[in-house]
């Protein structure tokens, strides 16, 4: 349902996530029956254009978290205080909407036409942004319950400053934003393009983003591939042709060389009590006191593939293990009140005791011992965080071959920044079953950066660049470079993967 935050976000193991709101550890200013809501002028005049919109939200319970990150929270409550009714995210020096999520709504399934979407999806944003909204253009592409408004300047799309605004039959169900919509930068920031980079140009600069990796199992054959795929933020300065980052880029960011010594052990077990013996003995988890209830099953499209949930008989800390034809191929462990508290925290986890490199050393020694007999040196992605708790580092490794990330060998560990234990392991079980293909066969990267933007052409506009990781509210004009559509390329024949 929501297509912003699939941009916006690093993918994550979906299966073994759990998270609660960003700030749900602040404290709270609870504002019912109050007058003054203790927000900037520009972000109340937001909140009261919402209960016009949406005039069920004057009877919730409202408490405002403090801004974090120049962002307000504020969560609406059933007045039973039983379940949450929305969640509103508004930025605390423009008052502009970031996310907007009513609970209540996304459960009616009444579904609108894409004309009464387009219509109630138009009279909120305009309600919003007033003469403003004459500046986007909408699209709904297939999805009648989804509308999607890209700001243009000066004839070009501006690629980040994008609302995407869902609706049922009556009301709205979410509102979310790309990281530039928020500034409400004037029109006059927007530059006119001058000289940009002629087309002959585009395959030599696009060919510094072409990256080299190995698949183990290639999705069709089944045996090792060499491929080339696009290492880049989506975004290149259209004058110098220098790669642009932005809030929503997704580029892997490999660390140096680890060496390691694989121990290529695997534990069976075939029901929940050898399960919880391997914890106790081959992991060093304290299992006592742990009952357990067994949910054993085969996961969609992933034959062999068990899962078994542990859980304390008071239900309060929780460990889920992974089996795969038996063997013990992961597990997670989560704490009484230990929960993510955001998707992605670039590894800053709260109340640190351990520095990074030594959580990775902790990382590595733990890993080392179950590591496939070939598997001689590994590289973290260091952009791919998946964390199970708000204390907890995330190291995702990957194998190499001759030099070359194995792109689906991958192995995540995660260690609690506080104590240094072990919270959560999972080997994904890829091992090749033939030999891989020699690199020095493969095509040239400018030879494949040719063939993607054949496929794929460059799109003229700008964006608002990420810098110390912070948006920047001078906007940049760019070549968008396609990093949403599929593309992978054979190497060493230079035909696309199906």
């Amino acid at each position: 349902m929501n297509y912003t935050k699939k941009l916006v976000t690093t993918m994550l193991t979906a299966s073994i996530l759990a998270t609660t709101p960003m700030w749900g550890q602040h404290p709270v200013l609870t504002a019912q029956a109050e007058t003054n809501l203790g927000l900037p002028p520009a972000a109340e005049q937001t909140l009261q254009t919402l209960y016009t919109l949406q005039p069920d939200l004057k009877s919730m319970d409202l408490m405002i978290n403090p801004p974090k990150n120049g962002v307000y929270e504020l969560l609406f409550n059933s007045t039973d205080q039983k379940e949450r009714y929305a969640r509103l995210l508004l930025d605390a020096e423009t008052g502009a909407l970031h996310t907007y999520e009513n609970e209540y709504e996304a459960k009616q399934k009444n579904k609108p036409s894409a004309a009464v979407a387009k219509q109630n999806a138009d009279a909120l944003l305009q309600a919003l942004l007033g003469d403003d909204f004459n500046k986007y253009r909408a699209s709904q592409e297939s999805n009648d319950w989804q509308v999607t408004y890209t700001r243009y300047e000066n004839g070009l799309p501006v690629f980040t400053d994008r609302y995407v605004v869902g609706v049922n039959g009556k009301g709205v169900m979410y509102v979310d934003t790309l990281e530039g919509a928020p500034l409400r930068a004037s029109s006059e920031l927007f530059v006119q393009p001058g000289k940009v980079l002629v087309e002959a140009k585009l395959p030599e600069k696009v060919a510094s983003f072409m990256e080299l990796t190995y698949s183990a199992h290639e999705k069709a054959t089944g045996k090792p591939a060499l491929t080339y795929s696009l290492k880049s933020s989506g975004y290149m300065n259209a004058v110098t042709g220098e790669k642009v980052e932005s809030a929503s880029s997704h580029t892997s960011r490999y660390s140096d060389v680890i060496a390691v010594k694989p121990g290529g052990k695997r534990f069976a077990a075939r029901n929940a009590d050898d399960v919880k013996r391997v914890l106790a003995e081959q992991f060093q988890i304290n299992m006592e006191g742990i009952g357990f209830d067994m949910d054993e099953r085969i996961l969609p499209e992933k034959k062999g593939v068990e899962g078994t949930l542990f859980k304390s008989k008071g239900g309060a800390d929780k460990i889920l293990v992974y089996t795969n034809n038996k063997d013990v191929t992961g597990f997670q462990i989560r704490r009484e009140g230990g929960a993510a508290t955001a998707t992605q925290h670039q590894n800053h986890p709260e109340n640190v005791q351990l520095t990074y490199e030594e959580a990775k050393e902790k990382a590595v020694q733990f890993l080392q011992p179950y590591l496939d007999a070939s598997v001689k040196k590994l590289k973290i992605d260091q952009s791919k965080i998946s964390m199970p708790t708000a204390t907890a580092y995330s190291f995702s490794f990957f194998a190499l071959h001759d030099g070359v990330v194995v792109s689906d060998q991958e192995y995540l560990v995660n260690v609690d920044g506080q104590t240094g234990e072990i919270v959560n392991f999972m080997d994904y079980f890829t091992k090749p079953t033939a030999p891989f293909p020699d690199k020095k066969k493969a095509i040239s990267k400018e030879a494949a950066a040719k063939l993607f933007l054949k496929a794929h052409p460059t799109e003229l506009g700008y964006v608002f660049p990420v810098q110390n990781k912070k948006v920047q509210a001078q906007p940049v004009p760019v070549y968008s470079i396609d990093t949403r559509s599929y593309f992978k390329l054979d190497a060493v024949t230079g035909k696309a993967f199906q």
